[in-house]
């Protein structure tokens, strides 16, 4: 297991989101045919054997960074072994700024609701797009973004993005030149920066409290 912490080269399960030639990897291989797919660098921060339940049962603790697929460690981890695994149960205990320990049960929430309660357990958009490059705007250009229209960046905003969107390639994320657009430090839409400009392609029409 220790041979798999760290940055690795993985390569896609057969039956995953990744795009090959514009189609699903899954798509491709639910109709009966191979899928090759490029091995991508992800990261593993720490992994453990917690417990094994029988001879062919055991059960891991992984925290990895992004793009990284549990599924994809099992198989390869079986290779290792000389035999062959897959997943019999999942449990993510967290996800990017959000914990098990501050998630909320059906039943609690349907209470919360009836207490009229509920939007006080509920987080700020900005909590989910806290790993996007970001950029400061002023009041006229979230006029212009909340009526869906494009901003002009000036330059020293486009260098400052930059070094951002070089990063997240880097750790192997998506490449886009996706950022969000905040005013005031709230959340006013999702774009792409392109040629100078933020074109919108999400608009957040959030009502001040």
């Amino acid at each position: 297991l220790q041979h798999f912490i760290g940055e690795i080269e993985q390569v896609p399960p057969q039956f995953s989101a990744v795009k090959v030639d514009g189609e699903r990897a899954y798509d491709i291989a639910r109709s009966g045919e191979a899928v090759e797919l490029e091995p991508r660098k992800v990261t593993v921060y720490e992994a453990e054997l917690v417990d094994t339940e029988g001879e062919d049962l055991a059960t891991l603790r992984v925290h990895s960074g992004k793009g990284f697929y549990i599924r994809a460690l099992v198989r390869d981890l079986a290779a290792a072994l000389g035999a062959e695994g897959h997943v019999w149960r999942l449990r993510r205990t967290a996800v990017g700024p959000f914990t098990e320990a501050g998630a909320v049960t059906l039943d609690a929430l349907e209470d919360l609701r009836h207490k009229g309660t509920a939007s006080e357990r509920l987080k700020p958009v900005e909590t989910a797009l806290d790993d996007i490059p970001a950029l400061a705007i002023n009041g006229e250009d979230a006029f212009k973004l909340r009526q869906g229209r494009p901003i002009v960046l000036l330059p020293h905003v486009m260098e400052a993005l930059k070094p951002k969107f070089r990063d997240r390639t880097i750790a192997g994320q998506d490449a886009s030149r996706a950022a969000l657009a905040l005013f005031q430090g709230k959340a006013v839409a999702l774009g792409d920066v392109r040629a100078g400009k933020f074109s919108p392609t999400r608009v957040f029409h959030i009502a001040d409290e």
